[in-house]
């Protein structure tokens, strides 16, 4: 036993940047494809639930596999549902639906505000001051993404609003990740409580695929991409699965350069399969925006905004 638990002490201090750089290329190239998804006619309600049950169905593989079951008491079943919506079926529900109108690198850009969305909501729901540097890593973080959306509108054939539909998407990540932090079940395991999340979802969204879409309409469109689908469907097992592997090997801001890796996969997946004119001010202004995320979650510290004797922002 001795042995077991130096070993597993020894694996949580792990340098998980790997694992980081790689649920971050798997998010980009799942939003890249979504768009061709959405091009080929699928709806984002179709999309959506066809995706959260591959991907359900692979987790609980896994979740066979390690000879591990699902738990079914009431307060996971409350954390399923409310972290599932807001974290899972909200987002992706919008980026099916956006991606119709706005290019597919720009909506991985947009994902990028959702830490600097959780710190401010986190501040206001615990009732603290933002510290200096981290107010400073947020407008700095703004004024990147607002470069960002005035460049891709003079540049684009697309309908500003669309981008504010868009930001959406960051927002119910933020409120998810608050709710995340102070609902989690830690008695039950992590592959389970992703499996549970993502069949919650489906058994939500079944009632209502059945009464807004078309099963028939939708089935030709569906069958043309299923192979895409399926692709989509193992990425988002896969980046889930990587999460909760890592889960204990990091902390937040650790995790949080996701967002970095997810942006440049795909910006890059975006620019080399939809050839979509990317412009150097874009870049410059994607750079302005990991410098914001950078101060905000602390990657980059700025000595003179530091308090005294303080950790870390």
């Amino acid at each position: 036993m001795t042995g077991n638990a130096i070993s597993s002490q020894t694996d949580k201090h792990k340098n998980p940047t790997g694992y980081i750089i790689l649920i971050g290329a798997l998010v980009g190239v799942n939003y890249a494809s979504a768009k061709l998804v959405t091009q080929a006619g699928v709806t984002a309600l179709s999309a959506t639930l066809a995706q959260l049950l591959l991907a359900g169905l692979f987790l609980y593989l896994l979740l066979r596999l390690k000879r591990e079951r699902l738990s079914f008491r009431r307060e996971h079943i409350k954390y399923y549902i409310l972290n599932g919506f807001l974290g899972i079926t909200v987002p992706t529900l919008i980026a099916y639906w956006v991606l119709k109108y706005i290019p597919a690198w720009l909506l991985t850009v947009l994902v990028t505000l959702s830490p600097l969305i959780t710190a401010g909501l986190t501040s206001l729901v615990e009732r603290k001051l933002i510290a200096s540097q981290r107010l400073l890593g947020i407008t700095i973080g703004l004024a990147g993404i607002s470069l960002v959306t005035f460049s891709s509108v003079q540049e684009g054939q697309f309908d500003p609003i669309w981008i504010l539909f868009g930001a959406a998407m960051p927002l119910s990540l933020a409120i998810a990740n608050i709710y995340r932090n102070k609902a989690y079940p830690r008695d039950t395991t992590s592959i389970g409580v992703a499996s549970g999340t993502m069949f919650s979802q489906v058994l939500l969204l079944l009632p209502a695929l059945l009464l807004i879409d078309d099963p028939a309409a939708t089935a030709g469109p569906m069958t043309a991409v299923w192979w895409i689908m399926l692709g989509i469907g193992f990425l988002t097992a896969g980046s889930y699965a990587l999460t909760f592997f890592i889960q204990d090997r990091t902390d937040s801001v650790g995790f949080s350069q996701v967002g970095y890796f997810a942006t440049i996969s795909g910006v890059l997946v975006a620019a080399l399969v939809f050839a979509e004119p990317i412009s150097p001010v874009i870049f410059v202004a994607i750079a302005v925006l990991f410098v914001g995320l950078a101060l905000t979650n602390g990657h980059l510290q700025l000595p003179s905004l530091r308090r005294p004797n303080s950790q870390s922002n």
